[in-house]
């Protein structure tokens, strides 16, 4: 699992790596550059969206075309527009038209998703692996009883997870535990009734976790 979120979590980072290098480069363009004129000559289209190609005149009088990525379909430019844009002076084809900066921000549209799926299945993979660690140690062993083996499904293939109750025999409080899921049916190993060991925080019996490792032998 630390292999498949951290496949989300390499992809989030790249995506969000590039977003904040297109933010830097246009904000270098616009705050360092020239600001000048120019106007739309052409239109490229892209299904029903349109992108300018734009003339403008460098600080040296030379005429220059620039082709921009960012297609639009909301408020086309036309042929004729005038657009205020931005170069270096020193790379007059470094350009920033103004109004495109959202497109710099559309790799965000996949940060968010897959480094949330990664980066918060590593935190709680994490929290889990540091949870089991620390119970290992300091944990109190009870022993619970099997009162239940949920089924469910995912893209077709089936897990189990066990659930199971504790009464304290010192506050007479019932709590309830479940396991990981596990991949087979741990019915015919635990039937209904079965003793199961549970590792609880002493002072937090809802901090626990249910061994059930000898199923994998």
């Amino acid at each position: 699992m630390y292999i498949f979120f951290g496949v989300f979590a390499a992809a989030g980072l790249l995506c969000g790596i590039v977003s904040a290098s297109l933010v830097y480069s246009r904000w270098n363009v616009t705050h360092n550059g020239i600001e000048t004129m120019g106007t739309v000559v052409d239109l490229q289209y892209s299904k029903s969206s349109v992108a300018p190609v734009v003339s403008y005149m460098d600080e040296n009088g030379r005429k220059r075309l620039y082709e921009s990525t960012s297609y639009t379909s909301t408020n086309p430019p036309e042929i004729g527009d005038e657009i205020t844009l931005y170069y270096l002076p020193e790379n007059p084809d470094k350009i920033a038209l103004e109004g495109e900066g959202w497109f710099n921000l559309f790799p965000l549209i996949f940060f968010f998703p897959h480094g949330g799926v990664g980066f918060g299945g590593i935190y709680r993979l994490e929290k889990k692996r540091r949870l089991y660690n620390w119970l290992q140690q300091f944990g109190k062993e009870i022993q619970a009883k099997q009162t239940e083996v949920k089924r469910g499904s995912n893209k077709g293939r089936s897990y189990y997870t066990l659930k199971c109750e504790w009464l304290d025999p010192y506050t007479q409080q019932l709590y309830n535990f479940e396991s990981d899921t596990l991949s087979t049916d741990p019915s015919d190993s635990l039937p209904v009734g079965s003793p199961v060991r549970v590792l609880i925080d002493p002072d937090n019996p809802k901090r626990y976790w249910v061994d059930l490792s000898f199923l994998d032998t």
